[in-house]
């Protein structure tokens, strides 16, 4: 299983300590999905940092052990070589390299007609159409029900913001934070959002205030996750968006300038040999560019 949403070390004092190795056969290795908490008992009432990419660093982490919390799974995380722990949301975790416990034989996956249920096969089996498409359609369906409950009015593709949305998402790297909104694809990073520096480069944007972004990014194992497992993480921009103080939630939802009806949605698709991430960006405003 594989996640990666992420942001953000500490240092190790040793004296003649040894420390037995973490790493066992039967042991499945996992990475960070985002910076997030590191507890430590499974009681999750000590926090141990609030930064577990900084705690770990550049450590290869195996899982444990995991224990239910209010319904709510938690695994135990360690080092490579045993010197570092804590407890972890299980949500906050991905699968680097899953546990094997049958001999499998490789072979070419085939790919998958239009007509068929893309949502439950492997990423590996769809092309990077397929993934945009079905993560793209799953969104907006989610954030137009969403809206519903607001008054705000539905949500409604403009050609243009989703021109500069591509645009956006060809090169945005998510992972940058706050400063990828002022970045622009030359590495510049400029006072005006880059989202309207880019629509008044194509002659598309003209209002210099008028265009909202928000971005994210899913990095997950290609033969485990599915669609959906991107798009629960794309509606958390709705649904938990306590980190960004909901600003992505307000701008999606229209509880801004005029309801920022209209929408554009950027989609890229990075892969490995093991993981596929997918890089999100979304653009809402009051005028529908065309």
């Amino acid at each position: 299983m594989v996640m990666i949403v992420g942001i953000i070390s500490s240092a190790l004092m040793m004296a003649n300590v040894t420390h037995a190795k973490a790493k066992a056969s039967n042991d499945t290795q996992v990475s960070l999905k985002k910076d997030a908490k590191l507890y430590d008992t499974h009681k999750i009432k000590k926090i141990k940092t609030k930064s577990a990419k900084k705690y770990f660093g550049k450590e290869s982490l195996y899982e444990k052990k995991s224990a239910k919390v209010k319904k709510t799974t938690y695994k135990f995380v360690q080092s490579a070589n045993g010197t570092k722990s804590g407890w972890m949301k299980s949500s906050d975790l991905y699968v680097v390299k899953r546990r094997i416990t049958t001999k499998s034989t490789y072979k070419l996956s085939p790919r998958i007609s239009e007509s068929s249920d893309l949502d439950n096969r492997q990423l590996s089996q769809l092309s990077d159409s397929q993934i945009k498409s079905r993560i793209r359609a799953k969104f907006i369906n989610f954030v137009q029900g969403q809206r519903k409950k607001t008054g705000n009015g539905s949500w409604v593709s403009s050609n243009g913001l989703n021109k500069v949305a591509q645009e956006r998402a060809n090169y945005v790297d998510p992972t940058m934070g706050e400063a990828s909104h002022y970045t622009t694809r030359d590495g510049k990073r400029h006072r005006q959002e880059a989202a309207i520096l880019d629509g008044q480069k194509m002659k598309i944007v003209k209002n210099q205030n008028d265009i909202y972004e928000s971005n994210g990014y899913a990095t997950l194992d290609k033969n485990y996750y599915h669609i959906a497992d991107y798009v629960k993480y794309f509606n958390e921009m709705i649904t938990d968006d306590g980190a960004s103080g909901d600003s992505h939630k307000t701008q999606l939802l229209g509880n801004e300038g005029d309801g920022l009806r209209y929408y554009g949605i950027g989609l890229r698709v990075i892969k490995t040999n093991v993981t596929v991430q997918v890089n999100i960006v979304i653009l809402s405003a009051d005028t529908k560019y065309k």
